[in-house]
């Protein structure tokens, strides 16, 4: 019975994850692991983790904390413009994206010296408040060009197979080192607070910031895209969206609008619970080891199997997590614990979800045309996030003396559209061609490099 069971089980199975990251961890790859270290550092320690803390140990209300949350989003309208921004540079995609990082990847310095200015005395809190949020849009403007330019960028110059070994595993490596980052810091920061007040933030801003511009350095020795030119007629609206799309990208802004919705749980745990801003940085540190996880089976599930219903699992995941917090009552003893199941959860449900939903559209649209597309996917996520944190910060300000009622509200709301986004979902309404795993048009287009 024993072999029998052995004979069914598909060979391999258990090592091609493991043989997986050996490949990935070869030196032809080196290159990425230095981008995965430089985008984990600057993704956590300029990120809202920190960032969220800074603000409300300045003064910021809970209910514009939650404002600040939509500003970034908002850049999902600038990558509409990388198309049209491709033809007058005659392809250079190269070079928008180095612009781009070099704007958003080195914010941390920016906000070191903010950090320092209020912490100093030189700017009162308004005026710091004003000028994060300025850095906070603008960054988050170039932030998104970044992202998705160097998706463009991987599917140009790695074949169809290394673009699936390789992708997942860069956000799951910058996940890793993000996680070990943010642990240590959120006790570092506890314990210097008291001595140096606000001007400590300057510390993890600071260090965000010199990886940043080490990013940008090794995006820089990336091998060269070549010319990359979105076809005119992909430019205007005249391209058809199949079935598969549109049922790809409603599901995906119900789920941004949960997203927005769902009240910073830093906040919440600062706000209403009365817990320290060290123990936020732990729950953002829980969420990217989670994410870590998250990150890795989706990596190992989707270089062989369908995004589809990994998208669809993340929903179910996340509507869990976002519950959670309901249960966390202030004044009780196990409501850090459930802050960190949420946490967890929520991070495994989002990491995955992102890797999925990024390569379900790589298989859903072919060649150049995917970079006006992916413009569109974020635009359309990006009105539906931004709708729900003006919606979550109104909430908020009306509800926000009340306390916990208005978090339970907006969590509960939160967790119900994940419902509707999962069994809108349904994997017979979203397989199919890509099943087939046929390969893509590559990106590249004839003519020398820039």
């Amino acid at each position: 019975m024993l072999a029998t069971f052995r004979r069914r089980l598909p060979s391999g199975l258990p090592a091609a994850p493991l043989a997986d990251w050996r490949q990935f961890a070869a030196p032809p790859h080196r290159r990425y692991h230095l981008l995965a270290m430089a985008q984990g550092v600057v993704m956590v320690l300029a990120g809202f983790d920190v960032v969220i803390p800074f603000a409300l140990d300045i003064g910021c209300p809970p209910a514009l904390a939650a404002l600040l949350g939509a500003l970034p989003i908002l850049g999902g309208f600038a990558q509409l413009l990388v198309p049209g921004l491709l033809a007058r540079t005659d392809g250079n995609l190269r070079g928008l994206t180095m612009l781009a990082a070099a704007l958003g990847e080195t914010r941390g310095l920016l906000y070191c010296l903010l950090a320092l200015a209020v912490g100093v005395g030189l700017l009162s809190s308004a005026v710091t408040l004003l000028l994060l949020s300025l850095v906070i849009l603008l960054a988050g403007m170039a932030g998104t060009v970044t992202s998705a330019n160097l998706l463009a960028w991987h599917s140009a110059v790695l074949p169809e197979e290394q673009r699936r070994l390789v992708v997942p595993r860069l956000m799951a490596v910058s996940l890793a080192v993000g996680a070990l980052l943010l642990f240590p810091m959120a006790f570092l920061l506890d314990g210097l607070a008291e001595h140096f007040g606000i001007a400590v933030y300057a510390v993890p801003f600071a260090i965000s910031g010199v990886f940043g511009l080490i990013e940008v350095a090794v995006v820089g020795r990336l091998p060269h895209p070549g010319r990359v030119i979105v076809p005119p007629r992909a430019l205007g609206q005249q391209v058809p969206e199949s079935a598969d799309e549109r049922q790809f990208l409603r599901i995906s802004s119900i789920n941004a609008l949960g997203m927005g919705l769902t009240p910073y749980m830093s906040v919440y745990a600062m706000a209403v619970l009365g817990l320290s801003a060290g123990f936020a940085m732990t729950l953002g540190a829980v969420s990217m080891l989670s994410m870590v996880v998250g990150a890795a089976f989706a990596g190992a599930h989707l270089r062989r199997g369908s995004s589809a219903r990994l998208l669809r699992n993340s929903f179910a995941i996340r509507a869990l997590a976002i519950a959670l917090p309901i249960a966390a009552l202030p004044g009780t003893l196990v409501a850090p614990l459930l802050m960190y199941a949420s946490a967890c959860l929520g991070a495994i449900g989002f990491s995955s979800g992102q890797i999925a939903a990024n390569e379900r559209l790589f298989r859903l649209i072919r060649g150049p045309a995917v970079i006006r597309q992916h413009g569109r996917f974020l635009a359309r996520t990006s009105v539906a996030m931004t709708c729900g944190q003006l919606a979550s910060g109104g909430v908020l300000a009306v509800g926000g003396p009340l306390g916990y009622p208005a978090f339970a509200l907006l969590y509960g709301i939160s967790s119900g559209l994940r419902v509707v986004a999962h069994r809108a979902a349904a994997p017979e309404r979203l397989v199919g061609r890509e099943q087939r795993f046929e390969p893509p048009v590559p990106l590249l287009q004839p003519g020398r490099p820039n």
